[in-house]
């Protein structure tokens, strides 16, 4: 039955290709045995109840596989029908070629290659802090009357595309330093399509793994559902992550399975009719024999069934011993409806004493933490520099997941994906390095926005005035790239009012954010508020004259500047209004009748920001009113670059005098 049932998932697998008119690609055949065992034998699912927080999750790292995927999706009851198969590919599709989280049973959107198993790790490391936070201890080990409350498997399908990707060997690495037990990797190591493909890959991925301390398995016919199974039971045994490489290949009787074209290129209908003649599943496309169909679906569905009923006596038995607010914790997990108001938090501001931002930052980022349990995070090696180091709280480990503080080394890709992950399992992570360091995370922070995550990402550093360090590290263009990137707030607070303004928003938005902050000491500025940041701009100083001679939008410690403008000008009998825009895109969302009113008509409205102009030319009359940087910098004393770069406090006085 079992080869019957893989024949009729790759028949539908076939017809949804083929229907679409997209390209044929041989993963979909050879990595059916794989998720077959997957569903039928192991996973841990609920397809009437999606969402179940002790549900195994599978993850496609590799979006060629995604019409299998629904194939199993379908044939598993998930709320994918006939029609929707139909549409795959199409415009606001159930099954988009990538898959997305909006689709039920999707658990991770599939990023670029490398991306999905670096997130797998991040719901694995999940795992291993409710394990560890909420299971009760047996007394020994012949105590079976203790059972977990959390035990869910990771699982996720890996191609020789994302083990290329440089940041697979950051979360492998990472993975293996934690001992995630519960996740396990599939490799589908089709030797046919490496060798149509690529010349370049030919190292020893068993040893790669091994030496990362994962357990790595071997299956020597991928076809065999009684051998994949095997290593399956065996890595659930590991207390190692394991990967379990599938040795695969197209249907051997297929006339196209040594032929290249197979694999760039659209099958004619003579491929598509003797594909479907190799696997016993001739007939009407999207029509499936109904006894293999049905036992794929009552494997999964009454295993599910009884894990989930389970699931919940166990959670009902907890419960008893439980407090109420362990309760609570339990049960917004999925949800995050937990967040602190941060108006109601007596946080020590000294108005009269120069702090830097990071500083201001760290006190505002362990208020959090005391106050919410999902309040996770950690940086790339730069915790003394960047200050988001939880205090007070441990060390994550291999040995201790009851830590808050994530030790990620310089692994910036892989800590933007586990981040994901995290987020995903209910967390609310940050995660923090230099500006410039973003570079390496753009793919990871994309995928926040896509799935919509509130993943908040702490950059330090975010300008020239990290001085003689030089270009490399100061960065230009980065924060206009983000604040063009959908669905992410871009906050640039200028001291620790604003801080804590851009805090609050974060944990009521809940939605994907960063957080950037200049390596400047800065007094808190009279005219700065934390419940203004939320409108994104707003009156620091000037609102008081009802003649206005100019305007200066300024962000971040640059607004420190602005104010120090205005009162050498004020001397000169200018009447400047310094607005702070602390972002951009809150700034977007207010009604015109508000934004109208910090610019009066008639008045000069200049841009001072230590960073790229891009974005910024809507709000000025022409490029000569921007005081912004699309050079890189220089290798010199923070004075000296910024005088370079002209946008030093006299040069700036002087331009603003000769244009008003």
């Amino acid at each position: 039955m079992d080869n019957k049932s893989i024949s009729v998932l790759k028949g539908l697998t076939i017809d949804i290709i083929q229907n679409s008119n997209l390209d044929f690609l041989p993963i979909n055949l050879s990595s059916a045995p794989i998720l077959y065992t997957i569903y039928t034998k192991h996973i841990r699912v609920h397809p009437l109840n999606p969402n179940w927080i002790n549900r195994d999750r599978f993850v496609l790292s590799s979006s060629k596989a995604s019409a299998l995927l629904y194939a199993q999706l379908f044939l598993s009851g998930y709320q994918i029908g006939i029609d929707d198969l139909k549409n795959y590919g199409k415009l606001d599709s159930k099954t988009p070629i990538t898959p997305q989280i909006s689709t039920i049973g999707v658990d991770v959107s599939t990023g670029l290659p490398g991306e999905g198993f670096a997130t797998s790790v991040g719901i694995a490391l999940a795992e291993k802090i409710y394990e560890q936070k909420y299971n009760k201890k047996p007394k020994n080990k012949f105590d079976k009357k203790v059972k977990p409350l959390f035990n869910y498997y990771t699982y996720v399908l890996l191609s020789y595309e994302d083990l290329m990707q440089g940041v697979s060997y950051e979360a492998a690495s990472f993975a293996g330093d934690l001992k995630l037990e519960k996740l396990i990797a599939f490799y589908d190591y089709n030797k046919s399509e490496l060798e149509c493909l690529n010349k370049n890959f030919n190292e020893s991925i068993s040893s790669r793994f091994s030496s990362m301390g994962w357990d790595v398995h071997i299956v020597k016919d991928g076809s065999s559902v009684s051998q994949i199974n095997k290593e399956i039971v065996k890595a659930k045994k590991s207390n190692l992550p394991s990967l379990i490489i599938v040795n695969t290949k197209i249907e051997e009787a297929s006339s196209l399975s040594d032929k290249n074209k197979i694999y760039n290129g659209k099958l004619t209908n003579d491929d598509y009719q003797q594909l479907k003649k190799v696997l016993n599943a001739e007939g009407l496309p999207f029509t499936v024999s109904k006894e293999p169909a049905e036992n794929i679906r009552n494997q999964l569905v009454q295993r599910g069934t009884r894990e989930y009923e389970l699931y919940e006596s166990i959670y009902n038995e907890y419960k008893g011993s439980m407090n109420q607010s362990e309760i609570l914790e339990v049960e917004n997990i999925l949800f995050n409806n937990l967040m602190v108001d941060l108006t109601k938090v007596n946080i020590n501001i000294n108005n009269e004493q120069k702090e830097l931002l990071r500083d201001s930052n760290e006190k505002v980022i362990n208020v959090i933490s005391n106050n919410l349990y999902n309040f996770v995070g950690g940086t790339s090696d730069l915790t003394k520099s960047t200050k988001t180091y939880l205090e007070g709280k441990e060390n994550i480990t291999k040995d201790n997941f009851l830590g808050k503080n994530i030790l990620y080394g310089s692994r910036e890709n892989a800590m933007g994906a586990i981040s994901n992950g995290l987020a995903l399992s209910g967390f609310r992570p940050f995660a923090s390095t230099f500006l410039t360091f973003s570079d390496y995370m753009d793919t990871s922070i994309r995928m926040s926005a896509l799935m919509n995550l509130p993943v908040t990402y702490i950059f330090t550093h975010d300008s020239i005035t990290v001085g003689y360090v030089g270009p490399i590290y100061q960065p230009i263009e980065q924060l206009a790239s983000f604040r063009a990137m959908p669905n992410i707030n871009v906050y640039r607070p200028a001291d620790i009012k604003e801080i804590m303004g851009s805090w609050q928003c974060i944990m009521q938005d809940k939605t994907p954010s960063i957080i950037s902050l200049a390596k400047t000491e800065v007094k808190p500025q009279n005219g700065t508020n934390m419940l203004s940041v939320a409108k994104g701009a707003y009156i620091v100083s000037g609102n008081e004259d009802d003649r206005i001679d100019a305007v200066i939008i300024a962000t971040g410690a640059e607004v420190q500047l602005a104010n120090s403008i205005r009162e050498r000008l004020k001397h000169e009998g200018k009447e400047i209004r310094v607005v702070s825009m602390p972002c951009m895109e809150k700034y977007y969302e207010q009604s015109e009748g508000y934004k109208m009113s910090l610019f009066p008509e008639n008045a000069k409205i200049f841009v001072l920001e230590y960073g790229s102009s891009f974005g910024w030319e809507k709000f000025v009359e022409s490029s000569d009113y921007l005081f912004t940087i699309d050079s890189f910098g220089k290798s010199a004393s923070k004075e000296d670059v910024v005088k370079y770069c002209e946008v030093d406090i006299e040069t700036i006085i002087e331009r603003i005098k000769s244009l008003i």
